[in-house]
């Protein structure tokens, strides 16, 4: 009964998907910034507007059967970045050498894990090779033939083998629910239809932006201090990679340097853009100049 009720789990998930739930078409967010960064941001007038320089960290190709994953550079991303990124005051210095952050750029698709009941295309216990032969099997006293035991044998197999198989997608799921930030999906203080919610979108292909923005100066003197971070993914069914960076980014402009409780969701409705103009790049000789107006985000 155990097995067949985790059996019934992914049977139920396929099912869902092809009625589109719950994995509608969400950007999911996980913004999170120190403490000291927060208020500095806040009292220091000096750190309201502050520079930054782009690194690529990670490239994650995933499995996702996209020709734009190969196409887009770090150049388009960071260029399309950028320009939202002025939305929180956030500016590219001019100098390469210099800057407040060092943001490093993580992205790519998260690869999808097949059940071991999608792969063998198995959709009842039947299919495991469980007969009416096993159901009453020793019934009686009646001892086992052989063709019983092989039977039971190779049910069993499919049985472990699918245990198996499921508990290395979870590991797999838990590794990329942190990658997302995602892992209240495995979170024992999170409502049981919220997990759910997140396990099903965890288990479908996702493209995702990581920006980790550490302290640049301290950077050049070897340390490493974390000032904020933004996990931002959408599923990768229904648009290119190259549409997906267009719509994450417009959408996750309101989070950048932010430190937002748990996981922020908003759906991807509003199709519209603006003109907002060149980015603004921030060096020495514009320091002592007027504070640049980014235009970032929605009118």
């Amino acid at each position: 009964m155990t097995f067949f009720l985790r059996f019934l789990a992914p049977l139920a998930l396929l099912t869902l998907s092809a009625n589109g739930l719950p994995g509608a078409n969400r950007i999911l967010i996980k913004a999170v910034a120190s403490e000291e960064f927060t208020k500095a941001r806040v009292l220091d007038e000096n750190k309201k507007i502050q520079t930054y320089q782009f690194i690529l960290g990670r490239y994650f190709p995933g499995n996702v059967k996209d020709p734009s994953m190969e196409k887009i550079t770090l150049d388009d991303i960071v260029e399309n970045l950028a320009v939202h990124m002025q939305k929180q005051n956030f500016y590219p210095h001019r100098d390469p050498k210099e800057g407040d952050l060092l943001i490093v750029i993580h992205y790519g698709a998260t690869d999808y894990d097949p059940s071991f009941e999608e792969m063998f295309a198995i959709d009842s216990l039947e299919d495991l090779g469980y007969t009416e032969e096993i159901a009453s099997a020793g019934n009686g006293g009646t001892a086992l033939d052989f063709s019983t035991i092989d039977a039971i044998n190779n049910f069993s197999f499919n049985l472990n083998s699918a245990d198996a198989m499921a508990a290395g997608n979870e590991r797999s799921a838990f590794f990329k629910a942190q990658l997302l930030g995602m892992e209240e999906a495995f979170s024992n203080r999170t409502a049981p239809q919220d997990a759910y919610d997140l396990q099903y979108m965890l288990n479908e292909e996702r493209y995702f932006i990581i920006l980790m923005a550490y302290d640049y100066p301290l950077f050049k003197e070897g340390e490493l201090k974390l000032h904020w971070s933004t996990r931002y993914s959408i599923r990768t069914i229904g648009q290119s990679f190259e549409q997906a960076i267009q719509d994450m980014n417009f959408v996750a402009a309101d989070f950048f340097g932010k430190s937002l409780q748990g996981i922020n969701s908003k759906r991807v409705t509003d199709r519209s853009r603006v003109d907002i103009g060149e980015i603004e790049v921030l060096g020495r000789e514009t320091d002592e100049e007027e504070t640049p107006k980014g235009a970032g985000g929605r009118e």
